[in-house]
């Protein structure tokens, strides 16, 4: 007999799923870079002498082994591991003072805490999030600056936090290797426009109510084939995700902080007017209410479909080599 890893149910020897909850029963000691069978007592393997449970995964081979495939097919993270991922990438703001002369000064020193924060002189884009770094052009006015740092903050939040469910579900370390899986998640068609509306999301809170704006998630909705009506229970999902985000930002950039911004907005007097297009554009915060455990599971479902559809794809693993390499720079 052997016991199901999720459930517990023990089953019949040669069975593969669980007899009672249907999933993928993971074989005892496999080696997930060779295949190998070992003994339960052996840390390392007999046939190619790696580490059985790796505490990084190095390479894409490893990565979409079957061991691992198995280990995405029972994903599952626990309304308890989530929050303890949110509450660890958090913690750092709490042993440094969010000191600045001006609210701007103050949102780069948040948003440096989690990773590099450079301005830039050229292109027409506002800011960007590129391989871990947020990028401002420091040609605008500070109110717009400040929008922007908090609109790219957010998609770096949400690529840690999805990089840290990856590594709780394969049970292992960052790497290069899963920050560029997951960059490339990120950025397909079915998450690309999740992303950008949880980065409005995340930004809308902050800025005044005149200004609330879903620009790059509009252009993208009018000038590609990405439908809302498709996406709409995702939409709502990434909402859930924002407002868990929003909760930590809210303790930092606090009310005293908001108000700075709403004052810097009234200076600058930007040429800006609110652009809401879309009926999902104008829901509540409060509006929606999903429970950890079916948000956790929808948007980790949405992952596990991803991680399938790459997994013998050669042609995807170029580029995510090509992606690897930038994170290792």
């Amino acid at each position: 007999m052997k016991e199901c890893n999720v459930c517990g149910t023990f089953n019949l020897k040669d069975n593969k799923y669980c007899t009672h909850c249907g999933c993928y029963i993971l074989e005892e000691n496999i080696c997930p870079f060779c295949g190998y069978k070992n003994p339960d007592s052996h840390v390392y393997c007999i046939n190619c002498g790696k580490q059985i449970t790796p505490i990084t995964i190095d390479s894409f081979d490893v990565l979409f082994s079957e061991y691992n495939y198995a280990q995405m097919d029972n994903a599952n993270v626990s309304s308890v591991e989530y929050n303890e991922i949110l509450e660890r990438m958090f913690r750092k703001l709490n042993y440094v003072s969010i000191n600045g002369k001006t609210p701007k000064d103050k949102i780069i020193r948040i948003a440096s805490v989690f990773t590099s924060v450079i301005p830039k002189s050229s292109g027409i884009n506002h800011g960007t999030f590129k391989n871990t770094m947020i990028f401002f052009d420091d040609r605008l006015d500070d109110s717009f600056q400040i929008g922007t740092i908090i609109h790219e903050l957010a998609h770096y939040l949400l690529f840690e936090l999805t990089v840290n469910m990856l590594c709780k579900i394969l049970n292992v370390n960052e790497s290069s290797t899963l920050k560029a899986f997951v960059d490339v998640f990120l950025s397909s068609p079915q998450l690309i426009g999740i992303n950008e509306f949880f980065a409005h999301t995340v930004e809308n809170r902050y800025i005044p109510h005149d200004y609330l704006n879903f620009t790059s998630f509009n252009d993208l909705v009018l000038n590609s084939n990405y439908d809302i009506e498709d996406n709409l229970q995702y939409l709502l999902i990434i909402i859930s995700y924002a407002k868990d985000i929003i909760g930590y930002l809210d303790i930092y950039i606090d009310e005293q902080l908001r108000e700075l911004i709403k004052l810097q907005f009234r200076e600058d007097k930007p040429n800006h007017n609110r652009q809401i297009l879309f009926e999902v554009e104008e829901l509540e915060l409060d509006d929606v209410e999903l429970d950890d455990i079916v948000k956790i599971r929808m948007f980790t479902l949405l992952m596990v479909d991803f991680f399938k559809r790459l997994y013998n794809n050669e042609e995807a693993r170029e580029e995510l080599e090509y992606i690897k390499n930038k994170f290792e720079d």
